[in-house]
């Protein structure tokens, strides 16, 4: 007996399932069977406006919390509390019971303690004029180093002359290191527009040389012990005045500015008087005076300069002053610290001027202010010089 069928039977199955297909394709969908009644639609809807949820969709942190607290106190009561791992993070702030905190499975460090709140109308601090000061451990111990100098040069006998220049040469490249290290970005050598150190280091120079020589001249015995240490401590402020001026907008801008003017005309006082006291030859007087005037006056134009050309003509001005009233007090009858004194009252006067003119605040009032101060002093040393005071 063969297995195979007949072909015609073959075709014949094959054409049914052909007319099968067809009539499958050609009905309609009853899309109304397939879609839910329209109650169960705003069931839905309702339920789901009703079930709180967050931003991504999932149930509400808060809701969630409780289904689990709820959960965790219908447990068996010989259930194993939870690790320490899972506390909860209100465990930490102490907010729950112990029993709910071994109920949360969630835990996250948070401190024990919180600092006051500050309270609401608080004023703020109000800054002090001292706010600002700027004082560093490279400062201190160039400080040092100076009053150690000071003290050796008028403890020393006979004085040595070339320990002067070495505490100005120490002066001058330590203030500039000074500098630098308290404020490494306005005086950068990387940058192009870094500032310049160079307008800080003439009073420093010339201050280490003549404070001891000053001392030298005018105190005696064991006097100069104290005497050198008040300059050393003298110069540490000088030094302080400087490097907290260099920031223009510093609470402390003015007094530090008032400082180191102060020393700028106590050295300048000192140099003048020295030009007579230790007799040098007339050219040698003038041409110290125009130095030193000059290089004073760089330390006070220094503020609100605007163009470094601009400050060394005017100190250069200033110099050239200072030098020609020397040379025309060389032939008035006065000598020693009135003469000095004298000349300090030119300086000022010079000075007071040309900086107002730099800072742009130069009138008639300012100028008669100062020509007056510089007359009065002026009238005073004559008086003195008459009396035999000089």
């Amino acid at each position: 007996m063969s297995d195979e069928r007949p072909p015609d039977d073959l075709e014949s199955a094959q054409a049914k399932l052909d007319l099968d297909d067809v009539d499958d394709l050609s009905a309609e969908p009853d899309l109304e069977d397939d879609l839910p009644p329209e109650d169960e639609l705003a069931d839905a809807e309702l339920a789901e406006e009703a079930e709180p949820t967050d931003d991504d969709g999932d149930l509400d942190p808060d809701d969630e919390f409780e289904d689990l607290l709820h959960d965790e106190a219908e447990a068996p009561a010989d259930a194993e509390p939870a690790s320490e791992d899972d506390r909860p993070f209100e465990d930490a702030a102490g907010l729950l019971t112990e029993d709910e905190a071994v109920a949360t499975p969630h835990r996250a460090e948070l401190p024990t303690s919180w600092p006051d709140p500050i309270p609401v109308g608080t004023p703020e601090p109000i800054p002090t004029r001292f706010d600002g000061v700027t004082i560093t451990a490279p400062l201190v111990i160039l400080a040092s180093l100076i009053a150690l100098s000071f003290l050796l040069f008028v403890t020393i006998e006979p004085s040595p002359r070339w320990l002067l220049l070495f505490t100005a040469i120490i002066a001058v490249l330590g203030t500039d290191g000074v500098l630098r290290q308290a404020w490494p970005r306005p005086f950068s050598r990387a940058e192009d527009d870094g500032a310049d150190s160079t307008p800080y280091l003439f009073l420093p120079a010339l201050a280490a040389i003549a404070w001891p020589m000053l001392i030298e001249h005018n105190v005696r015995g064991y006097l100069v012990i104290p005497a050198a240490l008040l300059a050393g401590g003298a110069f540490t402020a000088m030094l302080t005045a400087q490097l907290s001026s260099v920031r223009v907008s510093a609470t402390v801008y003015p007094l530090a500015r008032l400082a180191s003017t102060a020393a700028v005309y106590f050295t300048a006082f000192a140099l003048f008087s020295l030009s007579y006291v230790l007799e040098p030859e007339l050219p040698a007087a003038i041409a110290a005076v125009a130095v030193i005037a000059a290089m004073l006056g760089v330390e006070l134009f220094r503020e609100g300069q605007v163009d470094p050309l601009e400050t060394l003509v005017f100190a250069g001005v200033t110099g050239v002053i200072l030098a020609e009233a020397r040379w025309a007090m060389y032939y008035v009858p006065v000598g020693g610290y009135l003469a000095g004194l004298a000349l300090l009252l030119g300086f000022f006067l010079v000075t007071g001027l040309l900086h107002s003119h730099l800072t742009r605040r130069l009138n008639n009032a300012v100028a008669l202010e100062y020509a007056g101060i510089a007359g009065a002093g002026v009238l005073l040393v004559t008086v003195a010089a008459q009396a035999g005071l000089g």
